[in-house]
């Protein structure tokens, strides 16, 4: 998946500072090899305007942390940050959709909208998921069912199999 460089800051945010102060030296790390500081600093200014940053300076040195307004459009662009620290239930999710090659781009945007909410791909029209959902993420009508694993032998393999779980 490619990354917008803004989402690469806020994520950078995010995952680091945990909606702390975050020094600015340091969050040009996540910038792409080759980035330039102007445009580092361009962003910084465009995604504080936007409200998305909050410039702080502790002791002498600034400092941005991560905005309400900023938080809201990482879990509104990756749905599946709101999963971290949840525990499996012991259900998976099962996505089932028919969607006729006609709408071929219909179909392709809802296969990427479920691997952006962390669903595997158990098949073409068949996607799972350990974690629950709200029917309305999906942005269209889709068979969505509750299951407990009887016959797929260990759930840490067929996990493993799904995300490709070695390769992480």
């Amino acid at each position: 998946m490619n990354l917008r460089i803004s989402d690469r800051l806020l994520l950078g945010l995010y995952v680091s500072a945990e909606m702390r102060a975050y020094p600015s030296a340091r969050l040009f790390y996540w910038t792409p090899v080759g980035y330039s500081r102007r445009k580092y600093r361009e962003l910084v200014s465009r995604l504080q305007r936007l409200n998305l940053l909050q410039r702080t300076v502790l002791e002498g040195a600034v400092n941005f942390r991560l905005t309400a307004s900023g938080q809201k459009r990482l879990l509104n662009n990756f749905p599946a940050l709101a999963l971290t620290g949840k525990t499996w239930d012991g259900f998976w999710r099962v996505v089932m959709f028919d969607i006729p090659e006609a709408k071929r781009k219909e179909r392709d945007g809802l296969r990427r909208r479920l691997m952006k909410l962390g669903f595997g791909r158990l098949q073409d029209s068949t996607y799972l998921s350990p974690y629950d959902w709200d029917e309305s993420v999906f942005g269209r009508p889709v068979l969505f069912l509750e299951a407990k694993q009887k016959h797929l032998g260990d759930p840490k393999k067929l996990a493993d199999k799904i995300w490709h779980l070695e390769k992480i």
